[in-house]
């Protein structure tokens, strides 16, 4: 009898799950895409939010108080180790995850760019340098403009170091605005009482985060590449370019706020290019992402392999960690302000015939730990050529 009502209740949630498939394949036909660029621009128009310094019991924090609370993994508080000499060459670094977050099951101190040239730094043996890390995950170049001004307010530093947030800038747009409103059969899932549960329990919570993320990194990416091979949607590639040039559109004006908050307080500022695991997946417009992606893959010449891998990542919409643009990046490069270094990772690792890969990513875009290492060692020559040590 039991086995009888399992089998009925997995037909039938079968059944209801092509039932939805179908049903969303229709309302995607549909979508008005003004409307989510209208979304997004008004998303990015809003204040953010605001980030203080407060030392309670001889302690110093940094509280963020975000404008947008609701589904964030951003924290609200962080202790800053502040406690520092007189003497210190004092550099600050800003970034996101990949210099923050650490892999999953890894033993031991995870050698993280920051740590790593704070020791590679300290072996010259002329000066005691101190870097501290302030990079933390999910953070745009509006929480790193705010992140920034708070910190060097607070305490000014020698040196500013900033690793690229455009990813960040893409990521965070897309995936509310984009992303969700073709996810074919993920709200259909949310329904049911197992997400519930299992988002409530402490020691649970978080295989639903886990089943989420593999929803949203796995599931319905390929979904939404199936649906558009067998043409039950058909989307077309303006849109999504129109999307990008509005978001490039805020992320300069920021970038731009921060190089001028940085000169007006007559500190040098790096900011580092964005790199990415360009063999990892894209997944975007079928018959464009698929197309550069298959067409680099069977690349033997390298630089022929990276330009076609790099228009796949330029094209993605649905890739579950969104890489930065190539319009960001020529902003960048292409910066010229005084006391502003650009440290153009991707060129250095290019013309060194670098692997975008496995073999350096976990994933799309966290590093190993080899990587890591080849940045500082790439850092540590940039300081000593320019003179800024």
């Amino acid at each position: 009898m039991i086995k009888k009502i399992i089998v009925v209740f997995i037909f039938g949630f079968l059944i209801a799950l092509m039932f939805n498939f179908i049903s969303r394949t229709h309302s995607i036909r549909d979508i008005n895409y003004a409307e989510i660029y209208s979304q997004i621009d008004g998303y990015l128009k809003i204040d953010k939010g605001k980030i203080n310094i407060s030392v309670r019991d001889n302690v110093t924090y940094i509280d963020y108080d975000y404008a947008i609370k609701e589904n964030t993994d951003k924290p609200l508080h962080r202790k800053v180790p502040f406690d520092l000499s007189s003497s210190d060459f004092l550099i600050y670094v800003y970034g996101s995850s990949s210099l923050v977050s650490k892999p999953p099951f890894y033993k031991g101190d995870f050698p993280f760019i920051p740590s790593l040239l704070e020791s590679e730094l300290n072996k010259l043996g002329y000066k005691n340098f101190k870097v501290i890390n302030f990079s933390i995950p999910s953070f745009d170049s509006f929480d790193i403009k705010e992140l920034i001004k708070a910190t060097v307010n607070y305490k000014k530093p020698d040196l500013v170091i900033s690793f690229d947030p455009a990813t960040m800038d893409f990521e965070s747009a897309y995936y509310p605005f984009i992303k969700k409103r073709f996810y074919l059969v993920t709200d259909f899932l949310k329904k049911f009482s197992t997400f519930y549960i299992l988002s409530h329990p402490p020691r649970l919570g978080i295989i639903n985060k886990l089943a989420y993320w593999f929803l949203k990194a796995c599931v319905e990416p390929n979904l939404i590449n199936l649906a558009q091979e067998f043409r039950l949607i058909s989307l077309v590639e303006e849109p999504f370019i129109g999307y990008n040039q509005l978001i490039l559109s805020y992320y300069k004006n920021n970038m731009h706020e921060i190089i001028e908050f940085t000169q007006k307080r007559k500190i040098p500022l790096i900011i580092l290019t964005a790199v990415t695991n360009l063999e990892a997946r894209p997944y975007g417009i079928y018959g464009i992402t698929d197309t550069y992606y298959k067409e680099g893959m069977r690349q033997k010449d390298y630089r022929k392999r990276i330009a076609y891998l790099t228009k796949a990542k330029d094209s993605e919409v649905f890739t579950g960690d969104l890489g930065s643009k190539s319009c960001a990046y020529d902003f960048l490069v292409n910066v010229k302000e005084k006391d502003v270094y650009i440290l153009d990772l991707q060129k250095k690792l290019t013309d060194a015939y670098f692997e975008f890969n496995y073999k350096y990513f976990y994933d799309y875009g966290h590093m190993k730990p080899a990587l890591h290492k080849i940045i500082t060692g790439y850092i540590l020559e940039f300081l000593k050529e320019y003179n800024l040590i």
